[in-house]
């Protein structure tokens, strides 16, 4: 990553270059989920305006960050997870990538601190605060979701999330460093145009916070805490735009623009789209 890059990334994340250590890794996990949202906008803006194919479709780092300052884009696991994982490498962690797969691959970061490599997943818009031991096999429940992690083989592992006590999601995490060239495909799959393909047909955004994380499927607001969560249902557009703006920092152009990406593929979420 270029030096003035990293330099920019590390002042959106109001963090300073330290020794590269699990406390400073763990560190910057926080404050990357704190700052920048899981969410699909990004997705479809640059579906319509860069690319619709594997890394054609990616956005550089210095675009990622640029767009995140203008319009508040943060991503999905392929600009979030690759991003970050390349500012650990320029700050002198060892940082390699991991597939997990069931439904669309899924891409993460393996990182070795301390002669020990963790599990770091800041794409996900799960609450994995820190960087995860997975032999360890950790399970927790925090801000309204459990997260149980399971070995199925010696570079295997299942990585399930369950509200309520039900799954709503679950992923085989192959423990085995790939490179990046080898989700070509992967993301070209997670970009298809097409009726089963849920992500591109709704509109999704998480963003944690100090007291709770904020989740947003389509029209509806979810304020998920530890004692419980709260749901707010937009049925006014104004309403929805001022929430997206004020709670997630998105810009009206991107808000607006992913609304009537989803209203052109039948997902109409206000009469005025």
């Amino acid at each position: 990553m270029d030096p003035g890059i990293t330099r920019k990334y590390l002042a959106l994340l109001q963090a300073e270059p330290q020794t590269p250590d699990f406390a400073y890794l763990r560190s910057l996990v926080r404050r990357h989920l704190h700052r920048f949202p899981f969410e699909n906008l990004s997705k479809f803006h640059y579906y319509l305006h860069q690319g619709r194919t594997g890394m054609g479709w990616l956005p550089s780092a210095e675009a990622f960050l640029n767009h995140f300052e203008r319009y508040g884009l943060g991503g999905n696991c392929y600009i979030l997870n690759i991003h970050f994982g390349q500012l650990l490498e320029s700050l002198g962690f060892r940082t390699e990538i991991v597939r997990a797969r069931n439904g669309n691959a899924h891409l993460a970061n393996r990182v070795t601190v301390e002669g020990r490599s963790y599990y770091v997943d800041v794409g996900y818009g799960a609450p994995l605060f820190e960087p995860l031991a997975i032999e360890e096999q950790p399970r927790f429940s925090r801000l309204g979701e459990e997260v149980e992690i399971v070995r199925m083989s010696p570079d295997r592992y299942m990585i399930d999330r369950r509200a309520g006590g039900q799954s709503f999601v679950t992923k085989y995490i192959e423990w085995t460093p790939v490179e990046l060239a080898s989700f070509e495909d992967d993301i070209t799959h997670s970009l298809r145009d097409e009726e089963d393909n849920p992500f591109m047909r709704r509109i999704v955004a998480t963003l944690f916070k100090p007291d709770a994380a904020y989740v947003v499927v389509n029209h509806k607001l979810l304020i998920k805490k530890d004692n419980g969560t709260e749901s707010h249902d937009y049925s006014r557009k104004n309403d929805w735009m001022d929430m997206m703006a004020t709670t997630f920092g998105f810009d009206g152009e991107m808000a607006e623009q992913a609304l009537r990406f989803v209203a052109e593929r039948g997902n109409r979420l206000f009469p005025e789209i």
